[in-house]
């Protein structure tokens, strides 16, 4: 049954999907590379025209990279004696603030970026994911009853106020819900991708709903299996999944998608050495145009940022900036 499920799930990869990308010339231009060395790197924010980034070994730990990668900064954060970090944690930085987060904790630690000691902000209930949309305020993923949910938390204040309704269950509401947070900077506008369907959602910053968009692809249901296991009291994946939309970023004008699956006017083979990225409007969700970014090094790209005019993609240990021309 996995084998059948396995290749099924690849039909879609390399099949054609009922639908047409839009791929006119010259929409990126490669830029610099930076080569860190060392691996487990993540995005942790923008501020000053300075990229912040993590590492999953290093907590306490950042480095400032300036927008055309030529300089590096090691920055140390002053976190807390005796706090004790999961690797679910991650930083986030903004043009004021510094944060930790740790949805396994969970807590929450907060600090002035300009001396970057960070003290216990709050307690916020356990999530799975954490973006900071302003001021005291965050969105972050929780599991409710057994289902994905959304949820907005101040740190001034207790408590957090749910979305109960916006992530909509088509399995068993953990993993066909499953998606990413992007936050649109400058903006009050949250979008939410699922990955396993080719559907988003827009919200305000207070979680009410703005407006369903849906990627180019034809897959409306999630293509998952799921396990219960009674021993565990836990329910898993059974089945490798379709991907249908991994990593999603925005800036304050397009949402960027990096797809999974082939149109009916690509060729298979053409894929295996690119990543395609689709291009929708954050004003209403409409798809606009494609784009393809080269494997580095034999590497595809593990997670990707835009900041203005500027697409930042993470390559294993390596930093690749590109131009964008629209």
């Amino acid at each position: 049954m996995v084998i059948l499920l396995c290749f099924f799930s690849d039909g879609f990869r390399h099949n054609k999907n009922n639908f047409i990308r839009l791929l006119p010339p010259s929409k990126v231009t490669p830029g610099n590379i930076l080569d860190f060395k060392t691996q487990g790197w993540n995005f942790a924010g923008y501020s000053s025209d300075s990229i912040y980034l993590g590492n999953l070994y290093t907590p306490d730990r950042l480095v400032k990279v300036d927008s055309e990668l030529r300089d590096t900064l090691a920055v140390k954060l002053g976190i807390p004696n005796r706090t004790k970090l999961t690797k679910g944690y991650t930083n986030l930085v903004d043009d004021s603030s510094v944060y930790t987060l740790d949805g396994n904790r969970p807590l929450l630690l907060a600090g002035n970026k300009s001396n970057r000691v960070l003290a216990s902000a709050s307690k916020p209930p356990f999530f799975t994911q954490a973006i900071h949309t302003g001021g005291n305020s965050f969105v972050l993923r929780v599991v409710q009853a057994g289902q994905n949910k959304l949820v907005t938390y101040r740190t001034d204040s207790v408590g957090f106020k749910m979305a109960a309704k916006l992530l909509e269950k088509q399995v068993d509401g953990i993993f066909c819900t499953d998606g990413n947070l992007v936050k649109v900077p400058n903006s009050n506008k949250i979008i939410y991708v699922y990955y396993y369907r080719n559907q988003f959602i827009c919200t305000d910053d207070n979680l009410n709903l703005l407006y369903k968009g849906k990627t180019i692809d034809t897959v409306s249901h999630a293509h998952i299996k799921v396990d219960y296991i009674k021993s565990l009291n836990e329910t898993t994946i059974s089945s490798p999944p379709l991907y249908v939309n991994k990593q999603s970023a925005a800036n304050e004008k397009y949402l960027f998608i990096h797809s999974a699956l082939i149109a009916d006017n690509e060729v298979a083979e053409s894929l295996e050495k690119v990543s395609v990225i689709d291009v929708y409007a954050v004003k209403d969700g409409k798809y606009q145009f494609s784009f393809y970014l080269p494997d580095f090094r034999g590497n595809k790209i593990k997670d990707f940022r835009v900041y203005g005019q500027s697409l930042y993609a993470l390559y294993d240990h390596y930093l690749y900036k590109y131009q964008l021309n629209f």
